[in-house]
C-alpha cells in the first residue's frame, strides 16, 4: 500500500532551541496569538488541510479544554495581508511524551489554497519561539507518513525522526526514500 495512505504515525524530536532557522513572512502577511472566537478559524483551516481527522468542535475541546486564556498564550494564527486567517499552529504541551522539558508543536497547518508559499516554516519558528519562551528546552512533533511535505518542513527545521525500534527505523527508511523520490529531500538524512 502506498506510504502516503497508510498515515503510519512518525515522532520527531528537536533537543533544543540553538539555531532555530531565521524564517520571515512574505510581504503582507502576519502572525498573532489567539484571540475569543479564533476556534472558528482554527476549524476552518484543519478542515481544509486535514485528510485523516473529522475536525469539530468536539475535537478542538477535547485537545484543548476551555481554557481559552492559555491559547492566547499557544495558538498562533496567520493572517493574510487582507486580515484573514489562514493557518495555525500551538505551542503545547508535551504531555505523556517529555518530563517537561519539550514543548509539543501541536496542529500545525495552512490552507490548501496558501500552502506553497512559504509560510509554514515562519509559523513553524513562531510555535518554537514561544515554546522556549514558555521554558521548554526543546519540542517534539507528531506527524505521518501522509504527511511528507510536513515531514520536510520539520526535518528542515531541524527536528530528527524519534526511533524507538526496529519498525520505527524501517518506517523512516522508507519515508526518506519517498522524500528523495519526490525531490523533496535536500540532502540525504540519516535515520538514527
Amino acid at each position: 500500500m502506498d506510504l502516503f495512505r497508510q498515515n503510519l504515525r512518525l515522532e520527531m524530536i528537536r533537543p533544543d532551541f540553538r539555531g532555530i532557522p531565521e524564517s520571515l513572512l512574505p510581504a503582507g502577511y502576519s502572525l498573532r496569538w489567539y484571540q475569543h472566537g479564533d476556534a472558528v478559524h482554527w476549524l476552518r483551516i484543519h478542515h481544509d488541510a486535514e485528510p485523516f481527522h473529522d475536525i469539530t468542535t468536539e475535537l478542538f475541546n477535547r485537545e484543548f479544554g476551555c481554557d481559552l486564556e492559555r491559547l492566547g498564550g499557544c495558538q498562533c494564527f496567520l493572517q493574510d495581508a487582507m486580515g484573514r486567517v489562514v493557518g495555525t499552529g500551538t505551542a503545547w504541551s508535551a504531555g505523556e511524551f517529555s518530563d517537561g522539558s519539550l514543548g509539543r508543536v501541536f496542529w500545525l497547518a495552512v490552507l490548501r489554497s496558501y500552502q506553497g508559499r512559504g509560510l509554514g516554516k515562519p509559523l513553524l519558528a513562531a510555535v518554537c519561539n514561544r515554546l522556549r519562551d514558555l521554558g521548554h528546552e526543546g519540542a517534539c512533533v507528531f506527524t505521518s507518513t501522509g504527511r511528507l511535505p510536513a515531514v520536510n518542513l520539520y526535518l528542515n527545521f531541524g527536528f530528527h525522526p524519534q526511533i524507538r525500534s526496529e519498525s520505527d527505523r524501517a518506517l523512516w527508511d522508507r519515508v526518506f526514500a519517498a522524500l528523495k523520490e519526490s525531490g523533496r529531500l535536500k540532502e540525504p538524512a540519516a535515520a538514527a
